[in-house]
C-alpha cells in the first residue's frame, strides 16, 4: 500500500510539473498610457514585443496596466496582482507614489523589473533596466566642451536655455551627467544657465509656450546672445523649433541638444543650416529589453549573460549630429525603433 502510495505521489508531482511548464510564464506589464509620442510608441512596443512572445510561446499570457496618474497604475498593480503574475515589468509614473506598491509585489516573492524611471532608494526588486541617461549628459557635456572650444579658449560665456523632461530621475541624471563633465572642466564658469531649467512635462506644446514666454520677456541683448538650449527630449525640441524660425533675434544661438533620435525631429534640421541639432538615441524599442528582462527573471535565466540579483542594466545610447544623421538613419538601431510603424 505505501508503494502505491509513494508511485501515485510521484506520478502527481510529474503531472504537476509538467502542468506548470505547460502554463508557461504569466507576466504583468504596467507602463504610463499613451497614444502618441515616445510614451505612446513605448506601449505599442511593449504590447507587441509581449504579443510575439505569447504567439511564440515564450509566456502563456500577460496583462497590460496602463495609467498616467499614479493611482491609476497602483490600481492595474492590484489587479494584475490578483491575476497572479511570475514577473511584474514596471514603469513607474512617478517612483515615490509608486513605492508602497512596488513593495507589496516585493513582498509577494514576485520578480520586479524597474524601467527607465527609478524608485529611489528602493531595493528588491529583481533587476532595474533603463538607458543610460548618466552616460548620454556625460557625451553631451563633452561633444559642448569640443563645439564650444574656440570661444571658450577666449574667454567668451556660453549662454543657455535648459528645458528639463520632469521631475524624474531621469531629468536629474540626464542634467547632472552634463554638468560633471562641464564642471570638471577649467571653463566651468564660463558656462552660464540664464534661468532656472523649464519643466516642460515632456511636451511640445508646453516647451513652445515656454520658449514663447521666455522670448516675450527677455530683453533684446540677453536673446541675441544666447548660444544654445539644452533640453531632455526630441519632443522638447519640436515645441521649440515651431517658434524659432520665426524669431530674428537669436543671431547667436548655434546648437540644441536632445535626446531621442526621433526621425520626426531629425527632418526638421535636415534643411536648417542653424542652428544645429545634437542628440542621443534613446528609443521606444528599449522597453522590449525590459520585458525580456523579466521573463528571465520569472524563469530564474541569465539576461545578457549576467546572473539577476538586483543590479541595473543600461542600455547604450549613440551620437547624433549633422556628421552622422545618415549613418544613424542606416542603422539596424533606426530599423528596430520603426519596426512596427507608427
Amino acid at each position: 500500500m505505501k508503494k502505491l502510495f509513494a508511485t501515485l505521489l510521484a506520478l502527481a508531482l510529474v503531472i504537476c510539473a509538467a502542468s506548470g511548464l505547460a502554463e508557461g510564464i504569466k507576466l504583468g506589464i504596467v507602463t504610463p498610457d499613451a497614444d502618441h509620442g515616445f510614451t505612446g510608441e513605448s506601449v505599442a512596443h511593449a504590447r507587441a514585443e509581449a504579443e510575439a512572445m505569447k504567439a511564440a510561446g515564450i509566456i502563456d499570457d500577460y496583462m497590460m496596466a496602463v495609467g498616467n496618474e499614479a493611482s491609476k497604475q497602483i490600481q492595474g498593480i492590484d489587479e494584475i496582482l490578483n491575476w497572479g503574475p511570475d514577473a511584474i515589468m514596471l514603469w513607474p509614473i512617478e517612483g515615490d507614489q509608486l513605492r508602497n506598491a512596488a513593495q507589496t509585489i516585493v513582498d509577494e516573492g514576485i520578480p520586479l523589473i524597474i524601467y527607465d524611471r527609478l524608485i529611489e532608494n528602493f531595493t528588491g526588486m529583481a533587476a532595474e533596466i533603463m538607458g543610460d541617461n548618466v552616460k548620454i549628459g556625460n557625451l553631451m557635456g563633452e561633444y559642448l566642451l569640443k563645439y564650444f572650444e574656440e570661444d571658450l579658449v577666449a574667454g567668451k560665456e556660453i549662454t543657455y536655455l535648459l528645458f528639463i523632461g520632469d521631475s524624474s530621475t531621469v531629468s536629474k541624471q540626464r542634467t547632472q551627467g552634463m554638468l560633471d563633465i562641464i564642471d570638471a572642466s577649467e571653463y566651468k564658469d564660463q558656462f552660464v544657465l540664464l534661468q532656472d531649467g523649464f519643466q516642460t512635462d515632456w511636451s511640445n506644446a508646453k516647451s513652445k509656450e515656454l520658449m514663447e514666454n521666455w522670448l516675450s520677456t527677455a530683453d533684446a541683448a540677453t536673446i541675441a546672445d544666447l548660444d544654445m538650449i539644452v533640453t531632455h527630449d526630441d519632443e522638447i525640441i519640436d515645441g521649440i523649433m515651431q517658434v524659432i524660425p520665426e524669431e530674428t533675434g537669436l543671431t547667436d544661438l548655434r546648437i540644441l541638444t536632445s535626446v531621442g533620435g526621433r526621425r520626426e525631429t531629425l527632418a526638421t534640421f535636415d534643411t536648417v543650416e542653424k542652428p544645429e541639432l545634437l542628440t542621443y538615441f534613446f528609443s521606444p524599442s528599449y522597453i522590449r529589453e525590459a520585458i525580456r528582462l523579466a521573463v528571465a527573471a520569472a524563469n530564474g535565466d541569465t539576461y545578457q549573460g549576467e546572473e539577476i540579483h538586483g543590479q541595473q542594466f543600461l542600455i547604450p545610447t549613440i551620437e547624433i549630429d549633422k556628421n552622422t544623421v545618415e549613418a544613424y538613419r542606416a542603422s539596424q538601431e533606426y530599423a528596430d525603433r520603426y519596426s512596427i510603424g507608427d
